[in-house]
């Protein structure tokens, strides 16, 4: 049985996934966006030109709401690699063994995931996109977001009422919606944050086909507080993206300035390579101050009828390259969620949402705060793993496994991992 309609806010990658997964309920689903047309790179993703990457538990959600678009994406150009045969990773400086996993990520920009959605998302029946609208409130009564206000960008144009039976919030970190619940009379979401300070710097270039899929430095290879992203993506190019944790660290825009960070953090062959390089984009900066998550969940007059996903909900530190991800397992949650039910879609959609978050939001790391007793031991524990992973493929495969959301993290305490990694580190005098 459908209900009558849907209105999804944001027509970025979490919006058109979610999109996706309500065209199965609801009779009419309408998409709404203030950018006036599909563009290259969107006005309303700041963060769009810097590297992305589609983790394997992402790819698998958007093969089950599209079945065979990972494929397509394929096909066309997107860069499909297990996430560490695959693979030149470095962690701490420590280059991991390259292993197979058996799970593969999708490289690919940002305008070339979503424009593969948005071909696929059209096609649905009922589907309706409202471009180059403004959304300027949501409608409801004591208990329920009934609808939202939108105000199309046209000269003379005027407030019209879009009607739902569900509305969606995926309108990313500058979501105005705690500020519309407040007006409406209900609570605002506490928000938690964590200080990241990280900036970006990235450029398309192009290199040699035969040159590595992925290199991924974490940490520092020879300075600290400096990290690189080089993936291949479609059409024979790479997207280089360097960054930088703290002031001290910031990565600078003009030619000589970036060369001399990518100099200071990638290894000597990467170096040489890319200053042979064609560049095909200037380079963009982009800076993170700070993760946040909205908690909902934790709301005690929460309305029904209104659901947050992706960054709206819970932005984390890109240097991870877990959102794209994230915002799958929350479309797949709320695919569960109505497949289980229409009472209280909201408090069980967050509930799930909670469970999806936990692991990745617990990985972002407080420059310059004090730990407490348990993120000291914690912390203890992923350094030793971290350093037994550089030489002992098991422990290199888990890890990997966890950090592309695969494993929950309790799957690192298993004896045939953290055994393996404390002997090993013992054998080595590391410990």
């Amino acid at each position: 049985m459908q209900n009558e309609n849907a209105v999804v806010l944001g027509a970025g990658f979490a919006g058109l996934l979610t999109a996706g997964v309500l065209t199965n309920f609801y009779r009419r689903v309408t998409v709404v966006d203030r950018d006036p047309a599909p563009g290259e790179y969107r006005r309303g993703v700041p963060q769009g030109r810097h590297a992305h990457n589609l983790l394997p538990a992402g790819a698998r959600v958007v093969d089950e709401i599209f079945p065979g678009l990972v494929d397509e994406m394929s096909a066309d150009g997107a860069v499909v690699a297990d996430v560490l045969s695959d693979y030149r990773f470095y962690l701490g400086g420590k280059e991991l063994p390259r292993v197979p996993v058996g799970a593969h990520s999708v490289h690919a920009t940002r305008p070339f995931y979503e424009r593969h959605l948005r071909r696929r998302l059209v096609a649905q029946d009922g589907l309706r996109m409202e471009l180059g609208t403004d959304v300027v409130g949501l409608i409801g009564d004591d208990r329920r977001i009934t609808g939202v206000r939108i105000l199309p960008q046209e000269p003379s144009s005027s407030e019209e009422t879009l009607h739902a039976d569900l509305v969606v919030d995926a309108m990313g970190r500058g979501s105005r919606t705690p500020v519309w619940l407040e007006q409406l009379g209900f609570e605002r979401p506490a928000e938690q944050r964590v200080n990241v300070d990280v900036a970006y710097a990235s450029r398309l270039v192009r290199l040699p086909p035969q040159h590595d899929r992925a290199l991924l430095i974490g940490g520092d290879v020879k300075a600290n507080g400096r990290g690189l992203l080089l993936l291949a993506v479609e059409d024979g190019q790479h997207v280089l993206t360097v960054t930088g944790t703290g002031p001290a660290a910031r990565p600078p825009t003009d030619e000589a300035g970036f060369a001399e960070f990518v100099a200071a953090a990638a290894p000597d062959d990467v170096v040489s390579a890319l200053k042979t390089a064609e560049a095909l984009s200037d380079i963009v900066a982009y800076r993170f101050p700070a993760t946040r998550w909205r908690r909902y969940d934790q709301l005690a007059g929460l309305p029904d009828g209104l659901v947050v996903v992706g960054d709206a909900l819970c932005s984390l530190s890109p240097v991870n390259a877990q959102g794209l991800t994230v915002a799958a397992l929350e479309a797949r949650a709320l695919r569960d969620t109505l497949s289980a039910g229409r009472r209280d879609v909201a408090a069980n959609f967050f509930a799930q949402a909670t469970r999806i978050l936990t692991a990745p939001w617990g990985m972002a790391d407080e420059p310059g705060q004090p730990a407490n007793l348990i993120q000291k031991m914690q912390g203890a524990m992923m350094s030793r793993l971290m350093a037994a992973a550089a030489t002992t493929p098991t422990v290199a495969a888990q890890l990997i496994r966890v950090l592309a959301l695969l494993d929950p993290p309790s799957k690192l305490l298993r004896p045939a991992v953290l055994g393996r990694a404390l002997c090993r580190l013992r054998e080595s005098g590391e410990d």
